[in-house]
Formats: C-alpha cells, sequence, structure tokens
C-alpha cells in the first residue's frame, strides 16, 4: 500500500483493494497589494500582507478501481467547512490548516440505471485564518514586541517587511521626511 497524500480522515493510495490517486496539485502563495496614487513621494504599491494560500487537486474515481463514486462524492460534500493540515508524501504541504472550501463533480459517465460508473472530484482547500479577535495588537508603547527593529509597528494579523522576504530599503522607496521639508515652499510673508 502507498499513500499518497491524505487531509482529514481522506486518503490518496494505490493498492490491491482501493486505486485512489491525485493527477496532480495546484498551489499558490500571492502577496495583497494595494495601489494608489503617488502623492509625496509615497510608494504607488503599498504591501498589505499575504493572502490566504489556496491548494486545489481532482482525482478521479470508478467502481471498476474499487470506489462508489456517488457515494465518495457525498462523503466529500459532508466534509465543507472542515479544516485539517493536508499531507503529501508523508510530509504536511501548505498552511497548517487547511479548510475544504469547494467539491465538484465532473466527467461522469452514468449506466442505464442512473449509477455513476466513473468520474472526477475536484477538491478546493483554503488555507483556514484564526479569528482577528483571537490576535491582540501590541501597543507601541510596549516592549520591542510592539515594534520590529526596522521602527515599523505590527498588527494583528499583519505581516511584517520582514516576514514577507522584502528588504526595509524596499520599503522605503521615496522621499524621506527631511527631503519632504526641503521642498516645502518657504514663504516668508506668511510666516509674519
Amino acid at each position: 500500500m502507498a499513500i499518497m497524500a491524505k487531509w482529514g480522515g481522506k486518503t490518496w493510495e494505490v493498492s490491491s483493494r482501493k486505486i485512489a490517486a491525485l493527477n496532480g496539485i495546484s498551489a499558490g502563495v500571492e502577496l495583497d497589494t494595494e495601489n494608489s496614487d503617488d502623492k509625496a513621494g509615497s510608494p504607488a504599491t503599498k504591501t498589505k500582507a499575504l493572502k490566504l494560500q489556496s491548494l486545489s487537486f481532482d482525482f478521479d474515481v470508478a467502481m471498476v478501481a474499487g470506489t462508489d463514486v456517488r457515494g465518495e462524492y457525498e462523503s466529500w460534500t459532508e466534509l465543507v467547512g472542515n479544516y485539517a493540515p493536508f499531507y503529501l508524501a508523508g510530509r504536511r504541504f501548505g498552511p497548517p490548516k487547511l479548510q475544504l472550501t469547494a467539491v465538484k463533480l465532473s466527467d461522469t459517465t452514468i449506466d442505464d440505471f442512473g449509477r455513476i460508473l466513473k468520474g472526477k472530484i475536484s477538491i478546493t482547500l483554503t488555507e483556514y485564518a484564526e479569528e482577528a479577535s483571537s490576535k491582540k495588537a501590541t501597543s507601541s508603547s510596549s516592549s520591542s514586541s510592539g515594534s520590529s527593529s526596522s521602527g515599523t509597528k505590527k498588527a494583528a494579523g499583519v505581516a511584517t517587511y520582514k516576514e514577507l522576504g522584502i528588504s526595509s530599503s524596499a520599503a522605503s522607496i521615496g522621499a524621506s521626511s527631511s527631503d519632504k521639508a526641503a521642498r516645502k515652499p518657504n514663504n516668508t510673508q506668511l510666516t509674519k
């Protein structure tokens, strides 16, 4: 018996009693950014954090391979909303908790009695994020845990540039405070 992958109580394996193999996996990590008009030297693109990771895959099921296609599909639909780690080749793959967000049945063949003889089940798992209320924002007046070494404050659920792998010099592109002050018009008639 060779177990390819598992999530929750589900396994994909190739053995003498069951053939259920993954066709492939699609995974992704994406940065959440916000574009704005450049105002007084501030960066046009602002990095917020990482978006929730997603993982999707599909697998073929067939009666001749020892699987009740309809029963397998219905068992997956009952699990929508559940979360668990996903293991590939015995090691966790992706975030610690992945929530089942979508199940689809396609490419089916049905016999004269309405039994599903074969089909393809597609699964979408999305990173399960703890509620923001369970994470407390740290005060900037507290010890060093309230701010990073580069002086930026870290709020609950927001990643620092260092955690995102962005150098602090890349984050500080634009005019410095002293540059902005030097460019500020100095009208002596208004200050009298």
